[in-house]
């Protein structure tokens, strides 16, 4: 959970979240606060582990990978916003190294990459067409390598 969200759920100021959350330096002493701000704070029921809905946001390093190796199997950004119900645009933002999104669509990402990598997209009614011209999209995002 970010800290604005567990700001929001306690009802308490994002900014006393951050102050919580930070680890003290070496020579600082740790800052106390009131009871009913921590009681407030660690009352937060937790998310459950691999909910759909989970709140927050999580680095998009690993969804940027899993979509990339869909474009170089040959499925279009089109065809995976159909599936994962966004708009195509999030899915180029997203492969193009968006800094972070929504843990839930992380995870709806992680699950349609574990359904559809080792499946063939001309089975599905993709044109051929288009698989190669997003292989070819994907082989001219992907940076060359030295030898």
């Amino acid at each position: 959970m970010s800290a604005q969200d567990i700001a929001d759920r306690a009802g308490v100021s994002v900014t006393l979240v951050r102050r919580v959350l930070r680890t003290p330096a070496d020579c600082q002493t740790v800052r106390d606060i009131a009871r009913t701000s921590a009681d407030a704070i660690l009352g937060i029921p937790l998310p459950a582990r691999r909910a759909p809905g989970a709140p927050g946001l999580t680095d998009s390093t690993e969804a940027s990978r899993l979509l990339a190796d869909l474009a170089r199997a040959g499925w279009p950004a089109t065809t995976l916003a159909q599936r994962l119900d966004v708009n195509a645009r999030t899915i180029a933002e997203v492969r193009d190294k968006r800094p972070r999104l929504h843990l839930d669509l992380a995870l709806r990402i992680r699950r349609l990459h574990r359904d559809l990598i080792g499946l063939d997209p001309a089975g599905y009614g993709i044109h051929p067409t288009d698989i190669a011209r997003t292989r070819a999209a994907a082989t001219r995002r992907t940076p060359a390598t030295a030898a």
